[in-house]
């Protein structure tokens, strides 16, 4: 019957292993290097991941429950957004915006935008930005607030007035302070603008400045660009229990402007927050998949390196089992130096993994990830760090165990 390994032939074998790892600093750190790569990009990529999610999804949160989102192109059953509308036609028009605008009830309020980007100079100063032709009820469905001046009116439509809003980015890149904007002008393809108010900032969406953009009536957008359908509308409901009934309205309204054609896809913020919390769900298994390969990848550099260094010891474990040494004892020793390794590896790879995702999460998201969140990914890639030693490090313990005593004195 096999006795079992004591106590003290586990520190013994422990103390071994580490006298045996410190006599190839270099290798034993070249070694752990796949691990410690690994460990960090999985840590790193899913922290950054459910950042991104948690910004993402709560900056369409913060709009409100009681926001539709009104796309052009019919979506696919299951299909995030819609589908791309026919061959240069896009579906959703100025006049749809009016006759839903105009149908009122359990619709708010109704704002069509059609943005995009252009280069606009006020004195030597130039800068690309995103222009949005959009209508008074913007203010209202996505809950701005002014620093300074008033938003777009009714009146700016109708007689496509040349005015804009600015949001605070693109304020102090043509004016330097955004309080003293308000009655200055700037050019727009050709065209003098006058600012007439200056929002308060509104942050950032996966490093897309929501600040960097000057609204301007939808009419006058119309008139420069020669365009006269929409990118999208935002439709408010009164409150958020009125948001299926406004949704309803919408595909009544929108279908009789198009007789019948359902080239359209209206969803609520509930659709559009589970639509984008899953697909970022996704990326985040597959991105951390993908660096879980270098992990599997550190794990076949640890088997090579056992493998080498078992040849290199041949004579030695030939010696240790001549003077009575058991298999046990050899197998346990090389195991241990693999696991070791991979313990290492993978706390080296946890505080670089840590830094990385609170560096980039602070960076693109200005927010770090929390304590809670992050405990699960670490203990999971540490402990698959650990796993990844002792798989692949059972081979070369085994051969080396297997050796002839006889033979292994005679190597040279």
């Amino acid at each position: 019957m096999r006795r079992a390994v004591s106590a003290v032939e586990v520190l013994d074998t422990l103390q071994v292993a580490l006298l045996s790892l410190r006599a190839t600093p270099l290798r034993s750190v070249l070694t752990a290097l796949g691990v410690i790569i690994g460990v960090a990009a999985v840590i790193a990529l899913v922290s950054v991941g459910q950042a991104a999610r948690s910004s993402v999804v709560g900056e369409f949160a913060s709009l409100g429950p009681d926001l539709l989102w009104v796309l052009p192109g019919k979506a696919k059953e299951g299909q995030f957004g819609s589908a791309p509308a026919e061959e240069g036609r896009l579906t959703l028009t100025y006049e749809d915006a009016l006759a839903l605008a105009a149908h009122r009830g359990p619709i708010a309020a109704v704002a069509p935008v059609l943005q995009t980007q252009i280069e606009v100079a006020a004195g030597s100063r130039a800068w690309t930005t995103t222009v949005v032709g959009t209508t008074p009820d913007l203010y209202v469905a996505r809950r701005l607030t002014l620093a300074a001046g008033r938003f777009l009116e009714e009146a700016d439509l109708i007689r496509r007035k040349r005015v804009a809003v600015l949001g605070d980015t693109l304020a102090r890149r043509l004016y330097r302070n955004p309080l003293t904007a308000v009655g200055r002008r700037f050019t727009l393809s050709g065209r003098g603008f006058e600012v007439v108010g200056v929002l308060r900032p509104e942050g950032s969406i996966l490093g897309l400045d929501l600040d960097d953009r000057a609204y301007i009536p939808f009419t006058t957008a119309q008139q420069i660009f020669n365009l006269n359908y929409a990118t999208f509308f935002f439709v408010k409901a009164p409150d958020p229990t009125a948001v299926g009934e406004a949704r309803r309205a919408v595909q009544r309204v929108l279908l009789r402007q198009h007789r019948g054609e359902e080239d359209f896809t209206v969803l609520t913020q509930s659709q559009l927050l589970s639509s984008l919390d899953a697909i970022f769900r996704i990326l985040t298994v597959a991105l951390s998949s993908i660096a879980g390969i270098s992990l599997v990848v550190g794990g076949i550099g640890i088997m090579n390196i056992m493998l080498v260094s078992v040849t290199e010891r041949t004579r030695e474990i030939g010696i240790r089992l001549a003077v009575g040494a058991r298999r046990r004892h050899i197998l346990l020793q090389f195991l241990t130096e693999a696991v070791l390794i991979s313990l290492v590896g993978g706390f080296l790879g946890m505080l670089a993994g840590l830094a990385l995702s609170w560096t980039l999460a602070a960076r693109l998201f200005g927010s770090l990830p929390t304590v809670a969140s992050a405990a699960p990914v670490v203990a999971l890639a540490f402990g698959f760090s650990v796993a990844v030693g002792v798989v692949f490090g059972v081979y070369p313990a085994w051969r080396a165990s297997r050796l002839d005593p006889v033979e292994a004195l005679r190597y040279e």
